[in-house]
């Protein structure tokens, strides 16, 4: 790996970083915004997927777009709109402003993923998985570090001047503008190995010879962010009910979350010495228990379940990314919105889905039995071809019409 690109990565890596660490703050406030705006419980729940809608579900059209026309500015901007407006959160005096930020804040989350995703791949040359896992990781540690530091921050300054942290994202954006080179442009045609000029394949023709797998790698991942989100969403509730405070419950989820970082970290490495297949497998059938007996338990002995829940559960993230990249190499960025963004937003329905359970039968049972469903994504795991056999999205064939002056 070149010197610049060594650079461009880890400039990424810290984008990634500080954008989504912007991304979880909302989690350990939820007790707090719904006590000062008076929501409801629904009203609480429904916010994940309100939010996911601008900062996930879209991520599939920020990846087109930037496959094609928006070759850097989404992964440079991205943390200064993330940081301006969830920086604004602790301004909101209603449910209605409080989801318009969150919607805006979402477009900075969202479309900085899909772009920065397919650059980090670029600039990692023939060691992509290992730069995605690196990738990755410091998105969830950000993540993770989000609710502590918030907590914190809450405690010394109040709920009311959060818009402080908004200078971390401009600043980001700064370097990411001073650092990153822009993509390759979009190219609508191709050479073939005889030197041929051809047609590149359309979305669709990029798609449909790999369809199998790639349902498989979108299923396993909609059904871990479900289980992450269920966490993310429940689980500040769940130590409130044992007695924890802000910090607390800030406390319990950067457990959860740093060490799913630096499964997504260990994940990288292993998939290279071992299979992305394999590491998806073993990981499922491991996450499952350790998560059950993290709400099982209660204490230390709790947090040291959550911690290796959120290991296992999370180890996967950049691998199927990466997995899916390879499928269909010429769609990079689509694909990691696909993967990143889509699926992540399926998953965070999962709270409010749940929310009917939690009066019936708490949220520590209710975390029990979505920890035991994320045992089904080892069946799709199993579905996953073996390395060896990896399908790969062809090169269309046809020859392409000749442009005039040609």
């Amino acid at each position: 790996m070149r010197k610049r690109d060594k650079l461009t990565l880890s400039a990424l890596c810290a984008g990634h970083f500080v954008n989504d660490s912007y991304s979880s703050i909302i989690f350990p406030l939820l007790p707090l915004l719904k006590d000062n705006l008076h929501l409801s419980s629904g009203q609480v729940f429904w916010l994940a997927p309100l939010y996911a809608i601008s900062s996930s579900l879209m991520q599939p059209v920020y990846g087109i777009i930037s496959d094609r026309y928006a070759r850097r500015s989404f992964a440079v901007f991205g943390p200064a709109i993330t940081g301006v407006f969830i920086s604004m959160i602790g301004l909101a005096p209603s449910y209605g402003v409080l989801l318009a930020i969150l919607i805006a804040g979402g477009i900075g989350i969202g479309s900085f993923h899909p772009q920065a995703a397919a650059m980090a791949s670029v600039s990692s040359g023939e060691r992509r998985r290992v730069g995605l896992a690196v990738f990755s990781a410091m998105g969830s540690i950000g993540y993770s570090i989000g609710p502590i530091g918030i907590a914190f921050f809450i405690t010394l300054f109040g709920l009311g001047r959060t818009y402080y942290a908004a200078a971390i994202g401009l600043l980001t954006s700064a370097v990411l503008y001073v650092i990153c080179p822009p993509l390759p442009a979009h190219e609508r045609h191709q050479r073939d190995a005889t030197g041929a000029l051809r047609l590149k394949p359309n979305l669709a023709a990029s798609f449909w010879p790999v369809w199998k797998p790639l349902l498989c790698l979108y299923i396993i991942t909609v059904i871990r962010s479900g289980m992450q989100m269920t966490t993310n969403n429940y689980l500040p509730f769940l130590l409130g009910e044992r007695g924890y405070q802000v910090t607390g419950a800030g406390g319990g989820l950067t457990v959860f979350l740093l060490l799913g970082g630096i499964g997504g970290l260990a994940g990288g490495f292993l998939a290279e010495r071992m299979s992305g297949r394999a590491v998806t497998l073993y990981s499922g059938l491991l996450s499952g228990p350790l998560m059950m007996a993290a709400f099982l338990t209660s204490g230390p002995l709790s947090f040291a379940f959550l911690g290796l829940g959120g290991f296992a559960l999370l180890s996967t993230i950049p691998v199927n990314v990466a997995m899916a990249q390879e499928l269909v190499p010429g769609e990079t960025s689509t694909v990691s919105a696909l993967m990143m963004g889509a699926a992540w937003g399926i998953g965070a329905l999962s709270p409010a889905l749940l929310d009917n359970l939690v009066p019936a039968f708490g949220f520590r049972n209710v975390m029990v039995i979505a920890s035991g469903a994320t045992m089904l994504s080892t069946i799709f795991a199993y579905m996953l071809p073996r390395e060896e056999t990896r399908i790969v999205s062809p090169v269309h064939t046809e020859l392409a019409p000749a442009a005039a002056g040609d």
